[in-house]
Order: C-alpha cells, then structure tokens, then sequence
C-alpha cells in the first residue's frame, strides 16, 4: 500500500507541474493568436490557421505512432527498473525521415500538378514540412521526459515552444512579419529551434543511442497500428477544418480556426491529463492488473464528471460574451462553433483513461480500427454537410462524430478489461 500511496502522489504531483507549465504555455499560445488576429488580413490568418493545422495535423499522425511506443516502452522500462534505453536516436530518425520523405512526395505531386500559382503552394509545403519536423522533435522530446516522470521539465518545454510563439506574435504587431507565408516561416523556424535545444543533449547522451535491446519491439507492427491510431485521431482533430477549407471560404476558415484555438484554452487541463494517464497506463502494475484497469476507468469518471460539467457549463455561457471582446467581433460564427465542440470537451474528460487502457491491453488494432472507422463517418456527413450548409453545420457534425468517439472507446476498453478481470488466474 505504501508503495501504491507512493506511485499514486507521483502522478499527482506530475500532473500538478505539467499543468501549470502547461497552462503557461497555452496562454503564450493564445495570447500569440490574440496578436496574429489583430495583425493578420483575412487572407493572411486563414493562411497562417492552414499552415498550423496541417502541420499538427502531421506531426501528430505521421509520428505519433513512433512517439507513443517510444514512451510506452521506456515508461515501462522506467518502472519495472529495466537499465538497457529503449532507442531515442532511433525514434527521433525515424520520425524526421518519415517527414522529409511525406513531404518531399508532396512536394513533387504539387510540381507535377503546375497550375497557377505552383511556386506558392511550393512554399506552403516546404514551410509545413519544416515546422512538422520541429513540432515533431519538441513533442518527442516531451514524451522522453515524461516516460522518465520528470514532469516539470517536460513542462518548461511547452513553455518554449509558446514562448516562441510571442515572440513571432509580437513582430507580427510590430509589422515585421505581415504575410501569411512570411509569418508561417518565422513560425517554422522557431519552433525546429525549440525542438533542436530539446533534442540535441539528450541525443548526446545515453538516451541518445540508436541501437538497443528494445529496438526491435518499438519499430515493429505495434509501431504500424499505432501510427494508423495516430492518423484516424489527429483526423478528429483537424479533418474538420480541412473540409471548411476545401468547401468553404476565408471567413470559415477564420472562424473555425479562431473557434479551435479558444477550445485549446478550455481543454488547457486535459493534455496534462493525458500527459501524466499515458505514463500512468504504461506502468507496469496497470498493464499486469486487468482489475487495476477496471478500478482506474470507473473511478475516473465518477469523479471527473462534475467539476468538467461545471467547467463545460461555465465557458458556454461565456462565449457570447468573451469571444467577441477577444476578436473585436470580426467572426462571429466562432461562437457557436466552440459551443458545439464543448460537447466532444466534456466526453474526453470524462473517459479519459480509455485509450491509455487499450493499449495497456495490447489491442493497438481494435483501437485503430475504432478510430479510422468513426474518422470516415465523420468526413462522410461533414464533407456531405458542407456542401449545402454553411460552417456552423459543419462544426455541428464533425462535433456530434466526435462525441461518439469517447463513448465507444470507454465501452470497449471497459467490457474487455472486465472479462479479463473476471477470468480465473493461470496455474502457477
């Protein structure tokens, strides 16, 4: 037990730390869009909102996969006290050539295609594959440090990284950086200086070696299903914005851009959450206890669901009244997009351990294939939607999608934990 109240105050006192830097550094990030909002035309903050959404959008699909069974397999080195490293020069060269190799194939398809107007989305390319590198480097860097349960130093990173981000939101207002494509650059350069000062100790030291006993497990087919997750989720997240771009116009996309980056402020706390769960869901205990998950899934949510409801409640009476101070009233549709994706919010912090659990349980599989299946339906009636309605019933559909999600994979996780749980235990 004693060991147990040990663990159980490690975590919370991660969690603690990763979300006040985190906090810190999501209000670097939203004070940056409050100035790029201010600064930016139309035209150049719906460039500037592609160009960032595009490039998270890659980073977390092509190289999550890699990240998280990085993390997964040296946070559970960490805690069964397991010497040899795990391969984070390798991850790191993975996650880079998979970008440079994606965007170079982007680059040619566009080359190929001409048209009017090639040597901008030329440019567009090449700034997206640079700032997914660097976003790519900092988060794998996070994840290092979080495997190792040093929470707060993970922290200071996403401290960094929205520190960078006021610095190119303070030039923007200085008139130093005006167009879309010459702020997407300063963007890009920052943040792969970010992800360099991250990286490059840690690369040479021990963490840093490219080979390892564990190798072979991190880069094998779990690698695989792992990134198709990565993929099908990051889709949740932005496939939405995608289609308002390709159906609709400027204006949508600025209010839909504008409405993600306030729903990042209201789910401030759940990338800590899911900081400390992933790590929490990769030790040891939880991945030997089918009962340890079936405790952890129910506790959590009966004592999550209040205060989010309380949280969720209080911001949708705000947004009428926050949402236009913030932006001087230029896109008043981001008020009833955000209230939409509260709802997605509030499902997502409730349900929280439940992908962590599917892949304590090793079903990497099911849960890439609960995922890519719900992404269809979800671009299905979006892409449908939107080409008879406007942003507002888009943002409708991809939220009502979006809220199913949580639900499934809280069943899921649930009904197989619990069956394992019930199981008799082998023969010794």
């Amino acid at each position: 037990m004693t060991e147990q109240r040990k663990k159980l105050s490690t975590f919370r006192r991660g969690f603690v730390s990763t979300f006040v830097l985190d906090l810190l550094g999501r209000g670097f990030s939203a004070l940056a869009t409050v100035f790029f909002i201010r600064a930016l035309g139309t035209s150049s903050f719906a460039y500037l909102v592609l160009f960032l959404n595009i490039g998270q959008f890659a980073g977390a699909a092509l190289t999550g996969g890699i990240r998280m069974r990085y993390m997964r397999t040296e946070a559970e080195r960490v805690s069964r006290g397991d010497e040899e490293a795990t391969g984070f020069g390798l991850a790191i060269a993975a996650s880079l050539l998979l970008v440079l190799a994606i965007g170079t194939l982007a680059i040619a398809g566009v080359a190929i295609a001409g048209g009017a107007g090639v040597g901008s989305s030329l440019l567009f390319v090449a700034l997206t594959a640079a700032y997914t590198a660097g976003y790519a480097v900092v988060e794998l860097g996070v994840y290092h440090h979080q495997a190792h349960l040093s929470f707060a130093r993970a922290g200071w990173i996403g401290v960094g990284r929205g520190g960078a981000l006021i610095v190119v939101g303070i030039a923007a207002l200085a008139g130093f950086v005006d167009a879309g494509a010459v702020t997407a650059a300063a963007v890009a350069g920052a943040t792969c200086l970010v992800g360099a000062i991250v990286c490059v100790p840690l690369l040479r030291s021990g963490a840093g070696s490219l080979f390892g006993a564990g190798v072979s497990r991190e880069f094998g087919r779990e690698s695989g299903w792992l990134t198709l997750y990565y993929l099908a989720s990051a889709g949740f997240a932005y496939a939405d914005i995608f289609i308002v771009a390709g159906f609709l116009n400027d204006d949508a996309v600025a209010s839909y851009g504008a409405a993600l980056r306030y729903i990042a402020i209201v789910m401030g706390p759940l990338p800590s959450l899911l900081a400390v769960m992933r790590v929490r869901t990769s030790q040891s205990d939880l991945i030997d206890s089918a009962a340890a998950q079936v405790h952890m899934l129910r506790n959590w949510m009966r004592q999550s669901i209040l205060p989010v409801s309380a949280l969720i409640g209080i911001a949708a009476v705000a947004a009428p009244f926050a949402i236009p101070l913030v932006d001087g009233g230029r896109y008043p549709d981001s008020v009833p997009i955000f209230e939409f994706m509260l709802v997605p919010a509030l499902i997502n912090y409730a349900t929280l351990p439940s992908s962590g659990l599917l892949m304590s349980q090793k079903r990497y599989p099911l849960l890439a294939a609960i995922y890519t299946a719900l992404l269809a339906i979800q671009l299905i009636a979006a892409g449908g939607i939107a080409t008879v309605a406007g942003v507002v019933a888009v943002a409708a559909v991809a939220c009502g999608v979006g809220a199913i999600e949580p639900v499934v994979v809280a069943i899921v996780a649930g009904r197989l934990a619990r069956r394992a749980a019930s199981e008799p235990a082998p023969a010794a």
